[in-house]
Formats: C-alpha cells, structure tokens, sequence
C-alpha cells in the first residue's frame, strides 16, 4: 500500500517536467517566431523605403514592367509556370477605396509561398469583362462597396 503514493508523487513529478520542459519549448519557439517577423518587418520597411518616394500608381507600373514578360504568354501558359500565383482583379465604388485596397496589397511579403498578382483594378460594378478575365487568369474578383 506505500507504493502506490510513490507512484503517484512520481507520476506528479513526470507530469511537472513535461510542462515545464513544454512552456521553455514555447519560449524559445516564440522567441524565433519574433525575430523571424522582426526580421520580416525590417526587409518590408527596407522595401517600402525605396518606393516611398512613389504613388502606388507608380508602384503598380514598376512592377508592371518587372513582371512585364509574363504578360505576354497565354494564361494557360502561365499558371503552368507560376502554380502558386492568386490572380486578382480590385474593384471599388470610389478612386480612394480601391486605393486604399492597394496599398494594403503592397504590404503583401509572401511571394515566396504564393505570389499576389493585382490583373486589373478600377471603379465600377464588376462587368461580364472583369469575370471573364478573372477565368482567363484563373483570378478572383473583390469588390469594394
């Protein structure tokens, strides 16, 4: 009958390690995430730094002409090469909402797991245009009202 005290006080004890040997595991992990997102934050200013200067109208044509040669291949082609691109059109009711879209699109930093493709934006109601151009692109459709 004393045994069984001593098991459970070292049942106890196994239990408390395990905890506390989780919680130093969550410190460091959320140790690393932070500096991960810091890190994140600091290339994301860096970039926004260098095109501050900028309207995102101005943003929206440099990365036009960056991404100006995948423009020209046929949209079957492209998702072919690009698997992992969101293709987008933005449409709004006012010039200040789909601005306000874009810029909140630009802070967009995860190219590397899938890449934000902005494929037409303007004012107005959505048209059988902008749907048939979201299925040429394999794209969604948002709309600001």
């Amino acid at each position: 009958v004393s045994f069984f005290p001593d098991q459970q006080r070292a049942h106890e004890v196994v239990a408390w390690r395990t905890y506390v040997e989780q919680q130093e595991k969550m410190r460091k992990d959320g140790e690393v995430i932070e500096a991960k997102q810091k890190e994140h934050r600091v290339e994301y200013e860096r970039k926004q730094q260098q095109l501050a200067h900028l309207t995102w109208r101005q943003r929206r044509a440099l990365l036009y002409k960056t991404n100006k040669h995948l423009m020209f291949s046929k949209p079957k082609e492209r998702t072919e090469v690009d698997k992992n691109v969101l293709s987008v059109i933005v449409k709004g009711d006012v010039d200040g909402s789909i601005e306000a879209i874009l810029n909140i699109l630009d802070s967009y930093d995860a190219d590397d797991e899938c890449r934000l493709d902005i494929i037409h934006f303007g004012m107005g109601d959505i048209s059988e245009t902008d749907i048939s151009l979201a299925e040429a692109f394999n794209g969604e459709c948002m709309f600001k009202n």
